[in-house]
């Protein structure tokens, strides 16, 4: 008893140092009165940070599936970083900024792990364009003739059943909890159907013909990287369209992306945008990007 007392007061204390340390960001910028920059000025704070493998955030220490932290500050992957960016860049206190992330990373800011947004194409555009924080800009970059869609049946029952024990984050669960816990999960497949998904992307090769076209992309925007019909049936038990998420600043004459990403020691980073989506050329599965903007107050 007094061990699992010890674990839930490390729990507690943890949760509570990031959100002081969430205190102590906003604090630290609140002189920025524009969000954009100060997502800038944020983001760039972090640059050099570790990737958090396997998905850094969860449900909290409320959370039945994963009790990861709603939010942290020491480790970030693709979307956690874009999410928590978007969150302090537009908050005025910490109250604000776990709103924000409630908003951003759920459906209706219900915080359940059946309701974050785990699919970008399906879930995470469609429902932060819904909940007006963002909006689509692709025909700010490309004319509609130019686009092309990307489709992906999201095997929402195929995912569920993909799931595996080592997903199950509850640190004070014995392995038959957790093996309870994983057996309920896989359970809710039968109340989903597979659905089909539909994004609209700028393709690579005509970004690549004309450089130039990337000044367009509005600066603070969100890049999606696409990747059509995405065959992850092996390891995660459906297909998808997206397969990375970023930021891009544009300063002086070139535009970067700002993302955390799993390359070489996998970091947060940031390099020139062109150059990143060169390693692209030709790939066989990445084909483009779709650009979202944050709906500045």
């Amino acid at each position: 008893m007094l061990n699992i007392i010890f674990l839930i007061t490390i729990a507690f204390n943890v949760f509570a140092s990031y959100r002081e340390e969430a205190k102590s960001i906003l604090i630290q910028h609140e002189s920025i009165s524009s969000p954009l920059r100060k997502m800038d000025k944020i983001s760039q704070s972090f640059l050099g940070l570790p990737y958090g493998q396997g998905g850094p955030l969860g449900e909290g220490e409320n959370g039945r599936y994963d009790q990861d932290p709603l939010y942290r500050f020491d480790t970030f992957d693709c979307t956690t970083y874009v999410e928590t960016m978007i969150g302090l860049a537009l908050a005025r206190d910490v109250d604000e900024f776990e709103n924000l992330m409630d908003k951003i990373r759920y459906e209706n800011s219900e915080v359940d792990y059946l309701k974050r947004n785990h699919f970008p194409s399906l879930q995470w555009v469609p429902n932060n364009v819904r909940n007006g924080l963002l909006k689509e800009v692709n025909h700010k970059i490309l004319p509609a003739s130019q686009m092309k869609i990307a489709e992906a049946v999201i095997n929402l029952p195929g995912w569920l059943k993909a799931i595996k024990i080592n997903e199950i984050r509850v640190p004070l669960a014995t392995m038959q909890e957790r093996q309870s816990l994983l057996a309920e999960l896989h359970s809710y497949s039968a109340q989903y159907s597979p659905t089909i998904a539909r994004i609209e992307y700028l393709p690579l090769s005509t970004l690549l013909a004309n450089p130039r076209i990337l000044k367009n992309i509005p600066d603070g925007a969100i890049v999606n990287f696409v990747r059509p019909n995405w065959d992850l049936t092996d390891v995660a038990g459906t297909h998808m369209n997206v397969s990375h998420q970023s930021l891009v600043f544009h300063k002086k004459n070139d535009i970067y992306i700002r993302h955390a990403s799993t390359s070489g020691e996998g970091r947060v980073m940031e390099l020139l945008l062109l150059e990143y989506l060169k390693k692209f050329e030709n790939h066989p599965t990445l084909k483009g990007i779709h650009v979202m903007e944050v709906n500045w107050p």
